[in-house]
């Protein structure tokens, strides 16, 4: 059974970084077959179809995600040390787990039905924490909450594009980064002078 197990994360390892190199519609289960050396009836035996792998990646990714969020929720910090540990966690868990981090976001549309509800519904519940963190910080600041979704959506937004242009091995490191995301939303470019209005 413990061969069985480590053999199925080895599969799911590799076909994720295989989904991730050339996207879920472009690759096919021969492709994630031959990326394991394994035969298309042998990776049969670990899923039924290429839609049920996309399922279980990323419905195991946002188990994950839920956990590391849910237990950085009960450290009771003040909301805005909240905001900024949601932040840096957002980062880490790219710099760490690059592969899925970008399947979530670009593939999570290709699954349908009950997976495809499962998915998206751990996706809202995710999304929760940062909006209570935010609505929590705006009460105690006296700042209006009128659209709390809206800048939770804007500030997940901000850390999940990063995987589009950020390199953890350039100059600015990921702690950095997470600093820089969480300066910026919450003090703005305008605190620092660099975007004068009248």
């Amino acid at each position: 059974m413990k061969e069985h197990e480590r053999r199925k994360k080895e599969i799911y390892r590799i076909a994720t970084q295989t989904l991730w190199q050339k996207g879920y519609d472009k690759t096919t289960i021969r492709d994630i077959a031959k990326a394991t050396d394994m035969t298309t009836a042998g990776l049969y035996y670990y899923f039924k179809s290429k839609e049920e792998l996309l399922f279980q990646i990323l419905d195991s990714h946002m188990d994950d995600m839920l956990a590391g969020i849910e237990k950085i929720a009960a450290t009771q910090v003040p909301p805005i040390e909240l905001i900024k540990k949601y932040i840096q966690y957002q980062v880490d868990t790219y710099c760490k787990d690059k592969f899925r981090s970008k399947l979530i976001l670009n593939d999570d549309d290709c699954l349908t039905g009950e997976w495809y509800e499962q998915v998206k519904q751990k996706q809202r519940s995710f999304l929760v924490f940062w909006r209570n963190a935010l609505d929590d910080f705006c009460r105690d600041q006296g700042l209006p909450t009128d659209h709390i979704a809206v800048d939770a959506h804007c500030l997940v937004g901000m850390c999940n594009w990063i995987y589009r242009w950020y390199d953890p091995k350039g100059d600015l490191k990921p702690e950095a980064l997470g600093e820089k995301i969480f300066n910026t939303f919450v003090f703005g470019l305008t605190s620092k002078g660099r975007a004068p209005f009248s």
